[in-house]
């Protein structure tokens, strides 16, 4: 068979086996590994027909070493925290394994859970980044979407079909109206969107509080501090239905996460909005001489990550609570940051860091009910690995600005 007839084959085999691999680990039937790893083998066997030999090398270089940093960073915080264990006298391999076991195997079902609002989250901040803008509000326009997705999945009474995709977008454009203010604050008046959006995420926090009030949450009744729930039919589909054996709480969030990331990849790599964020974050000088306007990719890019976190609120509202509670939030919006950074902005990237800090927090749960080591480990290794990845940025911006500066020196000697 020729390779023209033979790539199209291929390539369905990927999606194929990948989903099927994907939907079948997600719900800890964990034999879908080997679907995957099918997957990624065809993909390469795809890619090898498709290019040269060459070029295929290449790309896996360029794979393996964009994992190289993250990899350094949790391997040394693994071993910082082994130490730590040793001298406040645990056994770290026993704490590991437990953390292990816990976080990917018995409590698997809660790592997804936790990882799907931190995919939206990490998506938002990461799309700001490459515009080369810090999103740090984004846990602001998570409650912006919690509480828009509350009152429409309380009045929307039509066929889930309709009502949860709508849902979604009138919570996403919300939240992304929601970032208006800083994204005009930033394009007018130079305000930097690190105090505008935080300030803003503040506002929403508070808000919250009074639209549980509004929505049913009476503070002379029994559930002071939560709002009337939302339809049955207005909740995410959950995986149980095909799979007895998952967990009942496991829902289809994920996948629409997972859907999400990619879409934003194809935006960020294949669009001329997406080439043009990237450029303006690159270098706005260089963008500004091509003929693309530096304010209006800055407010495309800050509406588009409120967007973008809003969807995580819609996805715990719809999918895990089922109504606004006064403390829903677990930091989803802050810990998008580390998702983010771990990632290198990179939006399939946040897929897997989001995975991992979901598991690390799960794993901790296990661990310190089965080992009695205090979950906080979980946070001094996550702290430990957010500020080597966050060293690196520094020393690599430092890095640059030193290497200009000798080229402009050395161009004015000239």
């Amino acid at each position: 068979m020729k390779k023209a007839k033979l790539k199209p084959i291929i390539l369905a085999g990927v999606f194929l086996l990948g989903a099927v691999g994907l939907i079948l680990y997600i719900v800890s039937l964990f034999y879908g590994l080997f679907f995957i790893l099918a997957a990624v083998a065809l993909y390469f066997l795809y890619r090898w027909l498709s290019t040269d030999k060459e070029t295929v090398i290449v790309e896996i270089r360029k794979f393996l070493k964009n994992l190289t940093i993250p990899v350094i960073g949790i391997s040394a915080a693994i071993v910082i925290g082994a130490i730590i264990m040793l001298i406040s006298g645990y056994d770290p391999i026993k704490a590991y394994r437990a953390l292990l076991y816990g976080g990917f195997v018995k409590n698997w079902h809660i790592s997804i859970l936790n990882a799907t609002p931190l995919i939206f989250t990490g998506l938002s901040v990461a799309f700001a980044f490459k515009a080369g803008l810090f999103n740090i509000g984004a846990e602001g326009q998570y409650y912006v979407g919690a509480m828009v997705a509350t009152f429409l999945g309380i009045y929307l009474g039509m066929p889930p079909i309709f009502t949860i995709p709508i849902i979604f977008l009138m919570s996403g454009l919300v939240a992304a109206a929601y970032n208006y203010f800083p994204a005009l604050l930033k394009v007018k008046t130079g305000a930097h969107e690190v105090i505008t959006t935080m300030m803003f995420a503040h506002i929403a926090r508070y808000l919250s509080s009074v639209f549980i009030r509004w929505m049913g949450g009476d503070s002379a009744g029994t559930h002071p501090y939560v709002t009337n729930p939302i339809l049955d039919a207005n909740w995410l589909p959950r995986f149980k239905g095909l799979f007895p054996d998952t967990n009942y709480r496991l829902h289809t969030g994920i996948l629409i996460g997972i859907a999400v990331a990619i879409f934003v990849n194809y935006i960020l790599t294949k669009t001329k909005f997406g080439y043009e964020i990237r450029a303006v974050g690159h270098n706005p000088q260089a963008a500004r001489a091509q003929g693309i306007s530096i304010g209006k990719n800055i407010f495309r890019a800050l509406l588009f990550a409120g967007f973008l976190a809003g969807l995580a609120g819609v996805n715990q509202v719809l999918g895990l609570d089922h109504k606004l509670f006064e403390n829903l939030s677990a930091g989803y919006g802050w810990n998008g940051i580390a998702v983010a950074l771990l990632a290198a902005n990179n939006p399939i990237g946040v897929i897997f860091t989001a995975i991992l800090w979901g598991a690390l927090d799960a794993g901790g749960q296990y661990m310190a009910r089965t080992v009695q080591i205090s979950n906080s480990i979980v946070e001094i290794i996550k702290g430990i690995i957010l500020f080597l990845i966050v060293a690196r940025y520094i020393y690599s911006w430092v890095g640059n600005r030193i290497k200009r500066r000798k080229q402009l020196a050395s161009e004015g000697a000239k």
